[in-house]
């Protein structure tokens, strides 16, 4: 059975951040190790990374090929299929197969604002 854990990091600053990993305790002989299964980010309620059925993905890439995939249709099929992800600020999606395990995944990629960019502006020339 799995469950989720918590990893805290310091940064080069000094300040730390909590990151999420959803592990499985394993029974060696009398000692229980943890197998690491996916990670969840900095939020552990709402993924970045989805594990998805064959079916499912078979229809993902070939709607995304045909170019009529919508951010919110896509979103829309990720919480029919019982995942909840956050809707915020997505730029691009990333379809995997993993030849060890043969299973499907999909990964959200969103706008990420470093601290040195949020009040930058852009540089153009006019």
């Amino acid at each position: 059975m799995s469950y989720i854990r918590e990893f805290k990091r310091k940064n080069k600053d000094g300040s730390v951040k909590t990151y999420y990993a959803e592990v499985e305790g394993i029974r060696d002989g009398s000692k229980v190790t943890q197998r690491y299964i996916r990670g969840l980010g900095t939020d552990p309620n709402t993924p970045d990374n989805v594990p998805i059925n064959v079916m499912h993905f078979g229809y993902i890439a070939t709607r995304l090929m045909q170019g009529d995939l919508s951010p919110n249709e896509l979103f829309d099929m990720i919480e029919k299929m019982g995942n909840h992800v956050n809707r915020e600020n997505l730029e691009r999606i990333g379809l995997f197969y993993d030849f060890k395990k043969n299973s499907f995944s999909l990964s959200l990629y969103r706008k990420r604002l470093s601290r040195n960019q949020k009040g930058a502006e852009n540089a153009t020339e006019e």
